[in-house]
C-alpha cells in the first residue's frame, strides 16, 4: 500500500478517535496535504521537505529512473515519488524498486501497462476545464487521484476557480491535488478543502521557505469542516405519512342494522 495513499487517507477520513480514559490525544491532522514538488535542484529540495516535515515529496524527472536514485537514499520513511511526462511498464518497475511511494504522469506517452502495479500511488495530471465526456473517460483509468494545475489572481481565489475545481472534485471518486505557485491564504484553504481538494502540490523552488512554514502552519490550523444548513440532508417521508385517514369500514353489527 502506498505511504502517500495512507496520508491521503488519514486527513480524509480523520483520525479514530481513542477510547479509555488513559488515552493519548487523537494526532492531529492538517486540512490538506503539503507535497513538495522538487523541479530543479534536487538536493537542495530534498533538503527542504524534509526539514520542514512536509507530507510527502515529488521528484521531477526527465524520465530516467536513474537521475533520482541519488537524492533519495536519506528519505528514511518519507513517502516520495516521480513525476515524468510519459510512463513504461519498465520505467515504473525501477521506481518501485528504487523506492518511490507516488508516479505523477501525463495521459499522452504513457504505457496502459504502467499502471498496472497498485503498490504505487498513480495520478494523473489534467486540465481541470475538461468536459464531461474527458472526465468520464479519464476516472475510468485505473488511477488513484488527479493532478490540477490552481490559476490564482493577486486577489486570491475566485469563484471561478472553486468553481473550475469542483466541476471535477464533485464529479469524480479520486483524490484531487492541487498544484499551486503562490501561497493561500486560510479563508481560501478552507474553501479548496471543503470543494473537495485533499492535497496542495508545492513547488518548495517558487515558494520559499517562510511561505512553506506559513502555508504548513496554516493547513494544520484549519478549523474542521461544519455541517452546514444547506448541506444538511433533506428527509423524504412516505406519501402515506400525510394521506388522509381512510374512513373505517362499517361493522358487520351496523350493516345488518342498516339493513333492517
Amino acid at each position: 500500500m502506498s505511504k502517500l495513499l495512507d496520508v491521503l487517507d488519514k486527513i480524509r477520513d480523520g483520525a479514530p478517535t481513542p477510547l479509555g480514559f488513559s488515552v493519548k490525544r487523537p494526532e492531529k491532522l492538517p486540512g490538506m496535504a503539503l507535497i513538495g514538488l522538487v523541479s530543479k535542484d534536487h538536493a537542495k529540495g530534498v533538503g527542504i521537505v524534509t526539514d520542514e516535515g512536509l507530507d510527502a515529496l515529488i521528484l521531477g524527472s526527465s524520465g530516467d529512473p536513474k537521475d533520482i536514485n541519488a537524492f533519495t537514499d536519506d528519505l528514511d520513511g518519507q513517502p516520495w515519488g516521480v513525476r515524468v511526462a510519459g510512463l513504461s511498464r519498465d520505467d515504473a518497475q525501477v521506481y518501485q524498486e528504487s523506492g518511490s511511494d507516488a508516479l505523477v504522469f501525463g495521459l499522452e506517452g504513457t504505457s496502459a501497462s504502467a499502471l498496472v502495479n497498485d503498490e504505487l500511488a498513480r495520478f494523473l495530471c489534467v486540465d481541470p476545464n475538461m468536459d464531461d465526456k474527458e472526465l468520464r473517460a479519464v476516472s475510468s483509468l485505473p488511477i488513484d487521484g488527479f493532478v490540477m494545475p490552481l490559476t490564482q489572481g493577486n486577489d486570491g481565489l475566485t469563484l471561478g476557480d472553486l468553481a473550475s475545481v469542483g466541476s471535477v472534485s464533485r464529479r469524480s471518486d479520486k483524490y484531487i491535488v492541487l498544484e499551486v505557485a503562490k501561497p493561500i491564504e486560510g479563508k481560501d484553504l478552507e474553501a479548496l478543502r471543503d470543494i473537495g481538494v485533499h492535497g496542495l502540490l508545492v513547488d518548495v523552488d517558487l515558494m520559499g521557505i517562510d511561505n512553506l512554514k506559513s502555508l504548513k502552519t496554516a493547513l494544520l490550523e484549519m478549523p474542521k469542516p461544519t455541517f452546514k444548513r444547506r448541506d444538511r440532508p433533506i428527509a423524504i417521508l412516505p406519501g402515506s405519512v400525510f394521506a388522509p385517514p381512510e374512513d373505517p369500514e362499517p361493522h358487520e353489527d351496523e350493516e345488518e342494522e342498516g339493513d333492517e
